[in-house]
């Protein structure tokens, strides 16, 4: 899984999904991060308390966040 983490607001994205409405727009490039490491996202979960974007953790998910909003 190849993932995309915003350091400045600790958050951890699914590259594959992760888009505009993550909110990492404005996050300076030198504050982005693309891994592929696994364990690496489970250590800055556990050890650094960043946390998974629920924006874009699945395709399935941002459907369903996007039809809350249009309700």
């Amino acid at each position: 899984m190849n993932y995309f983490v915003d350091h400045q607001k600790k958050r951890i994205h699914k590259k594959q999904y992760a888009g505009d409405r993550c909110g990492f727009v404005g996050t300076p490039t030198d504050k982005r991060e693309f891994i592929d490491c696994e364990e690496y996202v489970e250590q800055l979960e556990k050890q650094e308390a960043y946390e998974k974007c629920p924006f874009c953790q699945s395709l399935q998910l941002s459907v369903e966040q996007q039809s809350k909003v249009q309700s």
